[in-house]
């Protein structure tokens, strides 16, 4: 008799990211033609945003290794793709009803909503960090290290700009609204390098 071999069900690393990138590619598609069919410059760039980190999900995925993802990580995907769909759907609906409101309770509702999942998002990570192993819990810790750091670098160069007289202004509320979305991106685009270095190591 043969031994038992491993489910094809089971979730690996690499199938996860590559759901994780096809998911991504998918919830930008609708940002693009919202945006190019209304004009509105920052839906396209959310889009973009999305697809690219959705891209190099894919390209990680290429090279990731075919492990089993653990159940604490599959609780995580569990929570993480309906807290990201729903944040792109918000963001939507969000940017196409504000302005047609004229309450001004009405207008800050609409605009919070994509903090919903957002806070989804952040409670899935805070219990995936703490029921990993210490391993993991490096790994996630230095991702999120260098996200955050490079999200300051990043933000904080783009400020100066402005202060050279180069011909163009962005508003505050513009570079706010963008941290965390290109804090999540990089954290997503970091953590499987990461991984990949220490996993080089063993």
């Amino acid at each position: 008799m043969s031994g038992p071999s491993k489910s094809p069900s089971k979730l690996t690393n690499r199938r996860a990211l590559a759901m994780m990138g096809g998911v991504a590619v998918l919830c930008a598609l609708p940002c693009l033609l919202a945006g190019m069919l209304t004009g509105r410059r920052w839906l396209v760039t959310l889009g973009l945003v999305v697809a690219a980190t959705g891209a190099a999900w894919l390209l990680c995925a290429r090279f990731a290794r075919e492990e089993v993802m653990r159940p604490v990580h599959v609780r995580y995907l569990r929570e993480f793709f309906p807290a990201m769909a729903g944040y792109v759907v918000l963001m939507m609906v969000s940017g196409a009803l504000v302005p047609r409101m004229e309450s001004v309770a009405a207008r800050a509702a609409l605009a919070a909503l994509p903090l919903l999942p957002i806070a989804l998002l952040v409670r899935a990570m805070v219990r995936v960090l703490r029921d990993q192993d210490e391993l993991e819990r490096r790994i996630d810790l230095e991702a999120i290290a260098i996200a955050a750091m490079s999200t300051a670098f990043g933000f904080f160069s783009f400020g100066l700009l402005p202060l050279a007289d180069i011909g163009w202004q962005v508003s505050g509320h513009t570079v706010a609204v963008w941290v965390m979305p290109c804090l999540f991106a990089i954290f997503g685009i970091t953590k499987p390098l990461v991984a990949r270095r220490y996993r080089d190591r063993e």
